[in-house]
C-alpha cells in the first residue's frame, strides 16, 4: 500500500527549470584584482592606492650610493622556475631579488655590475671589482 501512495504522489516526467545558465570554471574563479602577493597593499589590496592620488614609484638606484654590504637576507624563496633571494637594503628599506645571477631593484631593472648565487640560506654576491660578499639568513629565535 506504502509503495503505491509514493508512486502516486510524483509527477510523473518531472520537468526541472533553470532559471540562469550554469557558471563555467573560468567564470566561478577569476579574481576581481588579480594582484601580485608579494606588492604591498596600499589601500584594500588596491596596488593603485587611493583615487586620484599618483603611486609613487620607488626611488631608483643612484650611481654611487648603492653598495651590497648594506644588504641583509630576508628569505629564500624556490618554485618551478628555481631559486629567488629577497634581499633588503638596510640604509633605505627597499627589497631587492636576486634571480637567475642578477640582482633586480624594485623598479625591476637589473643593478649593473652585481651577479650572485644563491647556495642553501646564504647568497654569495660578486662586484665588477671582483669583490666577494657573503650573506646569511638569520633566523630568529
Amino acid at each position: 500500500m506504502l509503495v503505491l501512495l509514493a508512486a502516486a504522489a510524483a509527477p510523473a516526467g518531472a520537468q526541472v527549470q533553470v532559471s540562469s545558465p550554469a557558471v563555467t570554471v573560468d567564470q566561478a574563479y577569476r579574481p576581481v584584482n588579480p594582484r601580485d602577493p608579494l606588492v604591498p597593499a596600499t589601500i584594500f589590496g588596491d596596488q593603485k592606492g587611493a583615487p586620484g592620488a599618483a603611486r609613487a614609484a620607488a626611488p631608483g638606484v643612484a650611481k654611487g650610493s648603492f653598495t651590497v654590504y648594506g644588504l641583509t637576507l630576508t628569505g629564500v624563496l624556490e618554485d618551478s622556475r628555481g631559486r629567488q633571494a629577497l634581499l633588503r637594503d638596510q640604509a633605505t628599506g627597499l627589497l631587492y631579488t636576486l634571480k637567475a645571477g642578477r640582482l633586480v631593484d624594485p623598479n625591476k631593472k637589473t643593478v649593473p655590475g652585481i651577479s650572485g648565487v644563491i647556495k642553501g640560506k646564504q647568497v654569495i654576491l660578486l662586484t665588477e671589482d671582483k669583490k666577494v660578499h657573503q650573506i646569511n639568513l638569520r633566523e630568529k629565535e
